[in-house]
């Protein structure tokens, strides 16, 4: 079983429509100190977390992609509720597309140090004039791109709804070390172990990567 997380949390999904076949979206994690939400609750948030991106992410991505989903699920329990904001908020990034697989690559500062990925998001892409070269972008969009991610999750550490209590931007660990298991072949792979419980990480920074971010699998098929 998925193990619950150390502090009670809500796991928030953003999902965005490309335009065209293909899906994308990210996940992250809000830390509440109060008690459970309600489904009501997790819908206000789901709205609130709507408005925070059209104020604060869209003006960071391309016309040609837009939110339609926010699904805020509480993971403190098992049996925990959940809420879901659906609509269209487009980018209000006005220029010539990026091509599709590419992506912006913001990391999420945490204070524990260990060897592995570390937490992170990936926009939909800008525009052209955003580029620096053939493989980085400009200063001025990694700035911006720093200052508005920082601003939307102030704006959600900033909400009060409900009894939920203050907020606060949070990544979970959900595995420690792996196993070996043998296969029906004979052959040995590792399998990542899970923890007793999923370690919390408080996030004290965001960080925009220079180098532009890929997402292939947001690539599907157009063909039967």
């Amino acid at each position: 079983m998925v193990p619950l997380p150390d502090v009670p949390c809500v796991r928030v999904r953003t999902i965005f429509n490309e335009g065209a076949p293909g899906e994308g979206g990210n996940r992250f994690y809000i830390w509440y100190a109060g008690s459970a939400p309600t489904g009501a609750n997790c819908t206000t948030l789901a709205g609130d977390v709507a408005a925070a991106w059209g104020t604060n992410i869209a003006p960071l991505v391309n016309e040609d992609y837009a939110l339609e989903e926010v699904d805020v699920l509480d993971i403190a329990t098992d049996t925990g509720l959940s809420g879901q904001w659906e609509g269209t908020t487009g980018g209000s990034r006005a220029g010539t597309q990026v091509p599709q697989p590419c992506a912006t690559n913001v990391e999420f500062g945490i204070a524990r140090r260990y060897r592995g990925g570390k937490p992170r998001m990936f926009l939909p892409p800008p525009v052209t004039s955003d580029l620096a070269d053939q493989t980085s972008w400009n200063t001025a969009f990694i700035d911006a791109v720093n200052a508005g991610v920082l601003a939307f999750f102030e704006e959600i550490e900033a909400l009060s709804i409900g009894a939920m209590g203050a907020l606060t931007h949070v990544n979970l660990s959900y595995y420690q070390g792996f196993h070996n298991i043998t296969n029906s072949s004979g052959r040995e792979r590792a399998v990542p172990t899970y923890r007793a419980v999923a370690l919390h990480n408080t996030i004290t920074s965001y960080i925009c990567k220079g180098t532009i971010g890929s997402q292939r699998r947001r690539r599907t098929s157009t063909t039967p």
